[in-house]
């Protein structure tokens, strides 16, 4: 059920050229979804940029831990 709602969101934001904004914890979600990306900690942003960046390179200690939490599943 999760793929194919994920797949019709793109869909929508590819054919109809619109914008979304996805707040999950699923960073492979986000991945899949997101060409750009907000990490929030407390309520603030901490990190933002192109999602590769963020996921690949994360700068913040933060985003370090969320990006390896998920290599540890």
């Amino acid at each position: 059920m999760q793929a194919r709602l994920l797949d019709h969101v793109r869909g929508l934001v590819n054919d109809l050229g619109l914008s979304a904004i996805v707040v999950t914890h699923d960073l492979a979600v986000a991945r899949l979804l997101s060409h750009r990306m907000m990490v929030m900690k407390d309520g603030y942003v901490i990190e933002q940029g192109l999602t590769d960046r963020v996921l690949d390179d994360p700068r913040e200690p933060y985003t370090q831990l969320l990006v390896s939490s998920i290599l540890q599943v």
